[in-house]
Formats: structure tokens, sequence, C-alpha cells
């Protein structure tokens, strides 16, 4: 009778276990190189548009800086103006295939181009890098006539209407030192920006007095944090008055910084700079604490309260959480909500823009005021004063000024100031002089202003006095 014993030999045993540990170890490193491909892949490629994402492009650009380190290259930054208003207007969908089409023409236009390199970053920011083979200033032009034929070219082939903002700037090594690629594309961001607000700039070029420029600017965001902390954010106050009773009404509270050597910094110098970098809210906070801690003193001193108005800035994104914030602060200085009001810019509003409706309602229900500053400075102002639930139209002091010589534009401030009051809103005219400016504006129906007429802006404890001898 033939048969097995059914015994497995040890040393047969012990060779099928380390075959199976070698399997498992060769798959192991086999799936973690994958793996580790996989995922340099996603840091280093846009999943949406396949080019490289900004940190692939700084590699890149890190071997063609060494390669060729005694030669020039054009980094250029493009940019969608407004393309988060693009998203909400087409969605986002239809937004996924603008950067998508803008993606396909850069590819198409530089992919193959020896010595360059293309990318997308942030959201719907672009960077072309290219070694500049002729001379410099030729290449700006060429970069620049190629930026008026992708907006066009894509505004086409999407049917949408799309503006492009740019910022250039020509990277050299400067000495023995190589090249800083963070900060070569945070100068073209700077000078990309230059253009956002403007209507003919589309185009710019980082330079020396940009430069300047640039390097004040870093030192108001390194520096305001701490000015916040030493108190040197003034606040003062500028009083709003009843043109027909000459009674003070409210006050709006304005900032002024008092920096080194008591120099007072302009508010036009440092919250632009803020509002660019995110750090507006940061002093919007500060304004709100500093104003409900003076008023709860002039309530403490039994001095009559007045409605003071404070800048709320457009950057708030969540309105819920900004409106429960503000009242938390309210509340602890013990202030009623009638003595409040939130002011917004115009620039920073737009008709049909349901976000700032939305936090304006919310500030409504909640028991607040708000009003609309610079009324008139900009481009849709007759569609924002129809859409806008705003409490307060502060009508820009330019119409003031030049109804004061015009009759054209007497007849225009008129009409403005009818409309607002017939829309069930106060009227409020700001920049008020001259006895010539009050005369007209009583004469025209508008019910309160603002101005150097009645007072400049001025200190706690000169307001303190001012309420008490107009109220």
């Amino acid at each position: 009778m033939y048969g097995l014993s059914g015994a497995v030999p040890e040393s047969a045993f012990l060779c099928v276990v380390l075959a199976a540990v070698a399997v498992v170890i060769i798959y192991s490193v086999v799936y973690s190189l994958f793996q580790s491909k996989r995922l340099k892949k996603l840091v280093l490629e846009d999943s949406l548009t396949g080019l490289l994402s900004l940190e692939g492009l700084e590699v890149q650009c890190q071997r063609m800086f060494h390669l060729h380190h005694d030669e020039s290259f054009l980094l250029t930054e493009f940019n969608v103006r407004d393309f988060a208003f693009v998203n909400r207007l087409y969605g986002s969908e239809k937004g996924d295939e603008i950067l998508k089409s803008l993606a396909d023409v850069l590819r198409d236009e530089f992919a193959g181009k020896k010595n360059t390199v293309v990318a997308r970053g942030y959201a719907d920011n672009f960077y072309v890098v290219t070694l500049v083979e002729d001379n410099e200033d030729s290449a700006l032009v060429q970069m620049e006539l190629f930026q008026s034929n992708l907006q066009e070219h894509v505004g086409q082939v999407q049917n949408v209407h799309i503006i492009l903002k740019s910022g250039s700037i020509i990277c050299r090594r400067d000495g023995d030192a190589a090249i800083d690629f963070k900060d070569m594309v945070s100068r073209a961001g700077y000078a990309r920006h230059s253009t956002q607000d403007s209507i003919v700039e589309n185009f710019a070029v980082y330079d020396e007095s940009m430069q300047n420029q640039h390097e004040n600017e870093e030192k108001i965001e390194n520096t305001i944090e701490d000015a916040i902390h030493k108190q040197e954010l003034l606040v003062m106050y500028q009083p709003k008055m009843n043109l027909q009773t000459g009674k003070i009404e409210g006050a709006e509270a304005l900032v002024r910084w008092k920096g080194e050597n008591n120099v007072l910094i302009p508010p036009n110098v440092f919250i632009p700079v803020l509002e660019r970098n995110g750090m507006v809210g940061i002093l919007d906070h500060y304004v709100y604490n500093r104003v409900f801690k003076f008023m709860n003193r002039l309530q403490r001193e039994n001095v009559p309260l007045v409605r003071i108005s404070m800048n709320m800035s457009r950057l708030n994104h969540n309105t819920l959480e900004f409106v429960n914030e503000l009242d938390i602060l309210r509340e602890r200085y013990e202030i009623d909500r009638q003595y409040v009001e939130l002011e917004i810019e115009e620039r920073f509003a737009g008709a049909g823009d349901d976000f700032l409706k939305d936090l304006i309602h919310r500030l409504h229900a909640t028991g607040y005021m708000v009003s609309m500053d610079d009324f008139g400075s900009g481009q849709s102002s007759l569609n924002m004063l129809s859409e806008m639930p705003v409490d307060v139209v502060k009508i820009d002091q330019r119409f003031l000024m030049q109804a004061e010589y015009s009759q054209e534009s007497r007849i225009i401030l008129s009409y403005m100031v009818r409309m607002v009051n017939e829309l069930g809103k106060e009227s409020l005219c700001e920049g008020v002089e001259t006895e010539t400016h009050v005369q007209l504006l009583r004469d025209m129906g508008c019910r309160l202003a603002q101005g150097y007429y009645y007072s400049k802006p001025i200190t706690e404890d000169e307001f303190k006095q001012f309420i008490l001898d107009h109220i």
C-alpha cells in the first residue's frame, strides 16, 4: 500500500513562510512606491486643468534657474477679475470650464516651448515662467499682447465676458544669491493686484517704484497688530448734524494711526493694505471694542448717547457669526442697539449681491441700522439704491463740491436727495464745509450733514463736550 505520512518537513514549511513574507514585503514596497508616486503627482499637478501646481512650478523653476543661472526669466501671474462673481453669475461648473479653457490656451501656447513652464496656482491664478531669449522689453510686450489674445479667445469660446489681470516681473540673480521663487511670485502678484480696481490697466510690471510701495505695505502688515496692541490706532469721531435744527444726531467713528515720532498715517494708506491681505477684520473688531467702551463711559458719566456708525468690512464671510460676535461685544458694554449703525462702502456692494443683502437683513433682524457710504462713487448706484435694504444713504461729497458751481450738478444732487427720501431712507451728505453747502442741502430736503463746517474728526473728550453743546 502506497501513501503519504501527512507530515510536512520543517524545512519546507519554513521556505513557504519565508516566501510569503517576501511576497508581502515586495508588495508593500511596490505599493508604497506607487502611493508615493501618486501622492507626488497630486502635489505637483493641478487635478482640474492638468497643468503643474504652484509646488510643481517651483520644482521646475528651480531646475531652470540652476541651469541658466546667469540669464533672466519672465514670471507672469494671470488672474480673472472678480472670478467669485463669475462663479455666482454662471455657476461653478461654468467657472471650471472657463479655468480649463484658460489652461488649454496656455498649454497650447507654451507647453512645447523650451525653458518655459506653465502652472495653475490657487483658485483662478495661472503662471507662466519663461527664459528671456531676446531683450526684456520685447518679452514684456509679447506677454501683454498674449494676455489680450487669451482674454478674447476664452471669452469667445465660453461665450462669457471676462477680464484678465496680470502682473509680471523680470527674475535675475542678485549677485551670488539664487533667485527666490516665492519672492518673485509674491512680487508678480503685487503687480497684478495694482491693476485690480482699474478699468483701463490690466497689465503691470513690478519695478523699483512699485518695490518701494510694496516694502512700505509689508511694513504696515508686519506692524499693524503690534500697533493695535500698543493702542497707536486712535478712534476719532466726526459728528452728523440735523440740517434743520443744527442739533447732533450721531457721529462716524474714524481711525487714525499715530506711528513713530507721533506721525499720523492716513487711513487711505493703511486700510487698503489691510483689505488686500484680509486683516481688516482685526481693525474692525478693534474699532467696535473702542467705540462700545467709550459709549459705556458716556453712559456712566450721564452724557446722552447718539448713534455711532462704524465701518463693516466686506470680508466678513459668515454673516451669522459676524452678527453674533458684534452682539456679544455690544452686550458686554451694555449699549442699546438703537445707538449702533454699521456702514458698508458702495465699492463693496453690487446689485444682486445676495451675500450682502443677507448680512443687512440679519443686522436688521437683530435691531441694528445700516448705512451705505460714498453713494454715487461707483458705477451701479441706482441699482444698488433700489436693491440694497439700507437705512441711511451717505451721498459722496464730490456731488456737493460740484453742485456749488454747476447748475447741472445741482440738479443731479437734488434728484439724488429726493430719490433717497422717497425710498424711505435717510439722506446724509458728506463734505459739508460752508454755509452755502448747508443752505443748498436744506433747500433740497437733505436731512443730515457731516463735514468740517460742523466739526473735524475729534477725540473722545472733545466729542463728549460736543454732544453736551449740541444735544
